[in-house]
């Protein structure tokens, strides 16, 4: 099972892993079709607590319109 402080991990490594810079998106339909549908209906609420968390924390933005996430400066920083 995962927790919210794997999931994350997860999230920066996905960036990590695309050697991602300041205002790169996940690929389209990743974090949602790839990811979350993976996830068991707890750690799916974890999910939502972690990218809640990345995003005050100022490592990501939550995209509206796709609900994807976007790498910030701090993030960028962060996975480097």
């Amino acid at each position: 099972m995962k927790e919210k402080k794997a999931i994350k991990k997860d999230i920066l490594d996905k960036f990590r892993e695309l050697d991602a810079e300041q205002d790169m998106e996940l690929p389209e339909n990743w974090l949602f079709d790839d990811y979350f549908t993976t996830l068991d209906s707890y750690e799916q609420k974890a999910f939502k607590q972690a990218v809640k968390e990345l995003v005050s924390q100022g490592l990501v933005i939550q995209l509206i319109k796709t609900r994807n996430l976007k790498l910030t400066a701090k993030g960028a920083n962060l996975i480097h």
